[in-house]
């Protein structure tokens, strides 16, 4: 498997806010799309007919000036879910016999981590609209703007 390179990506990678800033040279950021707050828990089983889903509440973002395009999310410690703008068709990437070959490896942006929160790394080969990523912040909190780069995706083929 190679990586690929990060303008090659941009045919995988739908929904980008900006290229310009987000493609580099081997990886594409990813940007917060929305932020929700856990309500009650969730449950899960071995057969799954007693799953259940916590309900969780949209945290609208607030600007903090009136003339301003995009407004911020003030998130105090603990854990959060979050979507991202983009979505990643790795299916893109199928060869002669209809194989998937592409993985993608999603991973905190490095000013997320340095800032003191976290969300895991994940492995993929299909990224989905809905796909819900949990945001652990830690004890000082943090603020998000609007679109704000939050994580990195290289891909391997």
């Amino acid at each position: 498997m190679k990586l690929i390179h990060g303008k090659e990506l941009t045919e995988f990678v739908d929904g980008m806010i900006y290229d310009k800033k987000q493609v580099k040279s081997h990886s594409i950021d990813l940007t917060v799309k929305a932020v929700y707050e856990l309500e009650g828990q969730g449950s899960l089983d071995l057969g799954g007919s007693e799953y259940k889903e916590p309900k969780r509440n949209k945290i609208e973002p607030v600007k903090k000036y009136q003339d301003d395009k995009y407004g911020w999310w003030d998130l105090k410690p603990g854990t959060y879910l979050i979507t991202l703008n983009e979505t990643i068709a790795l299916d893109k990437t199928m060869d002669a016999m209809g194989k998937i070959e592409g993985i993608g490896l999603i991973s905190p942006h490095p000013r997320l981590l340095k800032s003191g929160a976290v969300h895991p790394t994940l492995m993929t080969m299909k990224w989905e609209p809905d796909y819900i990523l949990p945001l652990t912040v830690g004890e000082n909190g943090i603020s998000l703007k609007e679109n704000a780069r939050i994580s990195k995706i290289l891909v391997f083929k």
